[in-house]
């Protein structure tokens, strides 16, 4: 058996997915199993996919139906679905997740398990890595420092910390995460664990080696590739009147009927403000709830409106 599960989720990635897996299969360290669930490509992803396969016997694709293709349900609840499998298919000790348009520096498993290896408790790892255009050419790294400097348990719910890339989790918190029936509802899989291993009092490692090539495009979901301008109108449309709302919504709801009893009496207080129906005691939260002033505005506005 296999010491790592990697899970990816592909959705009309043909463009980079070749250079993605390419790099999977140069680690240094070999002893993985990289899963797969194509999220319902209009492209050849998925013939491109099944030839790599058809090659190696550590890449395994995951199929809901065996007799269909896939079909769309959204990157959050493919890798979900791609996590609770790999956990079904054997004792694996640490799951890492990965994207279908990035790029692996070879060392990125070795270091991981150097860093996570012997812990018996829910750990997570994350490290830093280079942010790179569309050819991989390095523009520079992530973080200087630790991005982890400010994160709460709290603000941790409305804005995420470590991209999912970066992560690696150990199989106790695997568990955790996706052994229940609410992970299917979970569209942000890298914030869900961290705010399990945050909110529960696990270990938290960051490193500060790249150990990955994130790759800006115009493809990609986030706003990590726009201006200030687009940033804003992204904010906006997404945020204020997109998903972002009922996704963070469905998030508090599902951590409180799984960890409530769990958490600290400070954590219990949150979850209670945050499924109540009073918008009053949204907006007056005593504490900060996102890290910059004009992510905080929009948040109390949010409150104001009634919208989460």
């Amino acid at each position: 058996m296999s010491t790592f599960a990697i899970i990816m989720s592909t959705y009309n990635g043909h463009q980079y997915i070749t250079q993605q897996i390419q790099s999977i299969l140069a680690q240094t360290y070999r002893d993985f199993t990289l899963f797969v669930r194509d999220d319902g490509s209009s492209d050849d992803t998925f013939q491109i996919l099944k030839d790599f396969a058809s090659n190696d016997s550590r890449i395994h694709l995951v199929k809901d139906n065996p007799s269909s293709p896939n079909p769309n349900l959204g990157f959050g609840e493919s890798f979900s679905r791609a996590s609770k499998y790999a956990l079904s298919q054997g004792e694996f000790s640490f799951f890492a997740f990965c994207d279908q348009d990035d790029y692996w520096e070879p060392e990125k498993l070795q270091v991981t398990f150097e860093n996570i290896s012997g812990m018996t408790e829910p750990a997570l790892f994350s490290s830093n890595f280079y942010v790179c255009d569309s050819a991989l050419n390095i523009l520079h790294t992530f973080s200087k420092t630790t991005p982890l400097t400010g994160v709460t348990f709290e603000n941790l719910i409305f804005e995420g910390a470590l991209p999912g890339f970066s992560i690696t989790i150990n199989r106790p918190l695997a568990v955790l995460a996706f052994d229940n029936e609410k992970a299917s509802k979970i569209y942000y899989h890298d914030k869900w664990v961290h705010l399990i291993q945050l909110g529960l009092g696990g270990s938290v490692i960051y490193s500060d080696k790249p150990l990955a090539k994130y790759r800006r495009h115009s493809d990609a979901i986030s706003s990590t590739n726009r201006g200030p301008l687009a940033k804003l109108k992204w904010r906006v449309d997404n945020v204020l009147n997109g998903d972002y709302c009922p996704r963070t919504r469905d998030m508090i709801y599902s951590y409180k009927e799984l960890f409530f009893d769990k958490l600290p009496e400070e954590g219990q207080r949150f979850l209670r403000v945050f499924t109540s129906g009073s918008r009053l005691r949204k907006v007056f939260y005593p504490h900060r709830l996102r890290r910059s002033i004009s992510g905080e505005i929009l948040l109390r506005l949010i409150f104001i409106l009634g919208k989460l």
